[in-house]
Order: C-alpha cells, then structure tokens, then sequence
C-alpha cells in the first residue's frame, strides 16, 4: 500500500488553506479537517471525524501547513527563478518590510510571474509532504 501521487497533491492542497491532515498509518486512510483547536472553527462540525480519528485509528500521524519561516524560504528561493531584475529588486525590498507575506502575494498577482508562483509553491509544498512522509516511514509513489 502507498500513498498516491494524487493523494500527496491533495494533500498539499489542504495544507495550504489551512487544513490539518491525519494519515492513518495502517490503511493510509486520509482525513483533512480545519484545526479543531482553531479559536474560529466550531469543534462540533469536526467531532464525528476526531472521534473516528482518535478511538477507531490504532496508528496515525497529523500534518499542519509549514512553519512561516519555511514559507518565507520559499519565497526567498522564487525570486531566484525570476527573470525580471526590476521585480526580483522589489520582491527583495518587500521581504525585508512589514508584512511580507501579504504584501509579496499582493505584487505577484500582478504580474507575470503569478502562475509561476503558484506552480513553484505547489511544487515546494508537496515536496514537503513527501518528505514528512518518508520520515514517518509511509510509502510513496
């Protein structure tokens, strides 16, 4: 049994709107819930799906979205790939402002690099999700 490469997408997906994901180590059985801890996710909705999670799965593990320190890399590793030296001088600036996060989406959207971007991220988050998997010994595609 395996994790698809589908499935890792999925995945990956799911961590980047926020979502926790919990990967039953023995069915590879996966479940991505909004973090139950959340102050602003009413745990009710969630409860069936924790208690299937907690008292039906021998052994499982969770992954969370990446840390902001990994996020800010990958953004520090795309204006790397960028060709445009005048957009590559002002993503720098913004990472060394306040808000860098929203204010590096805000000057990618509008340009040309915005698919880009995306492609990149995606590539970079399942990247990370490969590798969390291997260190929790789940096979992979």
């Amino acid at each position: 049994m395996k994790i698809t490469t589908k499935q890792i997408t999925d995945i990956s997906q799911d961590l980047q709107m926020g979502l926790k994901t919990f990967i039953n180590k023995e069915t590879y059985e996966v479940r991505s819930l909004l973090d139950p801890g959340d102050r602003y996710v009413d745990p009710e909705v969630w409860e069936d799906s924790l208690n299937v999670i907690e008292k039906e799965w021998n052994d499982y593990f969770c992954l969370t979205k990446m840390d902001s320190w990994e996020s800010f890399k990958i953004m520090e590793d795309f204006i790397e790939e960028i060709n445009d030296e005048r957009l590559k001088n002002d993503l720098v600036k913004i990472l060394n402002m306040k808000k860098p996060f929203a204010n590096f989406k805000a000057e990618i959207d509008i340009s040309l690099y915005r698919q880009k971007w995306l492609d990149f991220c995606d590539m970079k988050y399942e990247e990370y999700v490969r590798e969390i998997l291997k260190s929790e010994e789940i096979n992979v595609e």
